[in-house]
């Protein structure tokens, strides 16, 4: 499924799985919050067995949903969804950052991991990113992985799985302190594009600046 086309405000379909109510009307506030940009169609779930019979009765672009709910783990509620609707886009979340969670709900096959006080404008570039294909982690997990990868070929990995292609060459020559106008004249893109990769991977690396950057080339023998 391509990007999301704002301009024809495009229905997005999204079940939530989520046994807090609390949880579930807030993630629907925030959704609404950014109909400007997608018409998000929400529906919900209180458990994994009701997710599931929504799941097999109505088709859905992308499901949120919860780690640890009563009876079955999010993980467990994966699989089982992935069994009949392998194509089928979600996106984790949690309270909880702990490596084992996050890996238990990515090995299942969720196509990224955010925590609960996610900000509105991330949550849609997860949205963006997921239904692009791609797979997201909020800064927050992306460094918590990163971090957790000893050895440097794991760190690099990691990286491969946080970072995107291109991400990387752009990485490799900020650290080889090449200017974004350089950098845009060599990959045969505007500059404006090389800015938006600059700042994902800011935040994506949760460094602040061009110095964090390098440093983070260095760690993963990029240069």
């Amino acid at each position: 499924m391509d990007e999301i086309k704002y301009k024809t405000k495009r229905v997005v379909n999204v079940l939530i799985i989520d046994d807090h109510k609390m949880i579930r009307d807030g993630l629907k506030v925030m959704l609404a919050s950014l109909n400007k940009y997608a018409q998000f169609k929400l529906y919900q779930a209180e458990n994994g067995e009701d997710g599931l019979i929504k799941i097999n009765r109505k088709g859905f672009d992308l499901v949120i949903m919860d780690y640890q709910m009563p009876c079955m783990s999010g993980a467990d509620i994966i699989y089982r969804i992935l069994r009949f609707k392998p194509e089928m886009k979600i996106l984790g979340l949690s309270n909880y950052d702990e490596i084992p969670y996050i890996q238990s709900m990515m090995d299942a096959g969720a196509k990224g991991f955010v925590l609960k006080n996610i900000e509105p404008a991330e949550m849609l570039n997860a949205i963006k990113t997921i239904l692009g294909g791609g797979i997201y982690y909020c800064s927050e997990v992306a460094v918590k992985l990163f971090n957790f990868a000893d050895d440097k070929n794991a760190k690099v990995v990691q990286c491969n799985k946080i970072l995107t292609n291109r991400e990387i060459e752009v990485l490799r020559m900020i650290a080889m302190e090449m200017t974004n106008d350089e950098i845009a004249q060599k990959l045969f893109v505007a500059k404006r594009t090389i800015d938006t990769h600059r700042q994902n991977l800011i935040n994506k690396l949760h460094v602040k600046n061009t110095a964090g950057l390098v440093m983070a080339a260095l760690k993963l023998s990029l240069l």
